[in-house]
């Protein structure tokens, strides 16, 4: 499979063994002249002298001379192996690490795919292709449906509205109890429709990745700014926040998706506090935040709580996005959020500084 970039690998590996023996080549005619021909050299040079032959180490300097050869062999090798493995084979690898590094920052919503650095590895050019066809199909799909989502979202508003302009007409009409009560439900249906078609609009654009607008967010001065209009939507019922950090901080979120992640939380809990003398509490700590409300007693069922029109309590009064909503703005910003219940209160946490 890699066939061409092992084969420049091993070429380049012979390249560098060849230079390092040519480089060598002095150390082994020391080893040859000093211990392999050193006793044949004493004997011819006696001989040619008219001297009597010298005593002789033949044994010992064959010995010594292939252990000092061996080493030789295997420091050459050696450092043509950490050679081409520390720099022949980087640069051989360099086109692929400039790929991923590129595949990995690669955004859907940008303008156009990467450029990828030219190779002659076969490999290596196989794989820039296929991650440019993919990457613009990604693009492309990107495109249709956010053209899409925000076009079906347009095109049912318009619709809504219309339907919401001659309820009101009807409404004003002198109409029989029955009938002003059908009315009334259709009205509130076209409500929820619209709702819906706004958290569905919303969420598509958070799983699209349409808000990377980021900014500084002090959630104490966020939430308070806020409160004001959470405790109009229920008079009577007590909406607390309380300040439970010892090193108070700032973090980095999208104010839109911010809102509506308070907005949803804050909304479901006073939706679902049916004792009007109850207490909601949005608490600030070092870990993040948590809204609790009081509970009937029964814990609500945590495996399906943050699945999109989720079954249950929170899907009959409301559109059953609330909650979904809120895990995908903490996925997107990369934070926990976990639900508990101490038998007498629901809470749910925003774990922020993950």
């Amino acid at each position: 499979m890699m066939k061409n970039l092992v084969s420049k690998t091993f070429s380049r590996f012979t390249i560098c063994c060849v230079v390092l023996f040519l480089v060598s080549a002095p150390l082994f005619y020391f080893v040859t002249r000093h211990y392999y021909a050193e006793d044949m050299i004493d004997i011819i040079e006696a001989v040619e002298g008219g001297h009597g032959i010298p005593p002789l180490d033949l044994e010992r300097d064959i010995m010594e001379g292939m252990m000092i050869q061996f080493v030789l062999i295997f420091v050459v090798v050696t450092v043509s192996l950490y050679v081409t493995m520390r720099f022949v084979t980087r640069r051989l690898w360099l086109p692929f690490d400039d790929t991923l590094r590129k595949a990995e920052s690669f955004n859907v919503t940008q303008d156009a795919s990467p450029e990828f650095m030219p190779t002659d590895i076969r490999e290596f050019d196989r794989l820039n292709r296929s991650l440019e066809k993919m990457m613009t199909r990604s693009r492309e799909t990107y495109r249709i449906q956010k053209e899409f989502t925000e076009n079906a979202s347009h095109e049912l508003q318009t619709p809504l509205a219309v339907t919401r302009s001659k309820l009101d007409l009807l409404m004003q009409e002198n109409l029989d109890e029955r009938t002003t009560a059908m009315i009334a439900d259709l009205y509130d249906l076209n409500m929820r429709m619209g709702h819906l078609n706004r958290s569905l609009l919303l969420l598509a654009k958070i799983d699209n990745g349409q808000y990377s607008e980021v900014e500084t967010v002090d959630p104490q001065r966020f939430i308070a700014e806020r409160l004001a209009a959470y405790r109009m939507l229920r008079p009577g019922l007590r909406i607390d926040m309380e300040e439970n950090r010892k090193n108070p901080q700032a973090f980095k979120a999208n104010p839109i998706l911010m809102e509506s992640l308070v907005n949803n939380l804050v909304v479901n809990a006073i939706r679902h506090t049916h004792d009007s003398t109850g207490r909601i509490v949005i608490a600030l700590s070092d870990e993040g935040f948590s809204v609790t409300n009081p509970s009937d007693g029964k814990s609500l069922d945590g495996a399906n709580l943050f699945r999109r029109f989720g079954a249950g309590p929170l899907a009959k009064n409301g559109n059953g996005l609330g909650l979904a909503i809120a895990k995908a703005v903490c996925d997107y910003h990369g934070w926990a959020i976990e639900y508990s219940h101490d038998g007498s209160r629901h809470k749910f946490t925003i774990r922020t500084n993950l």
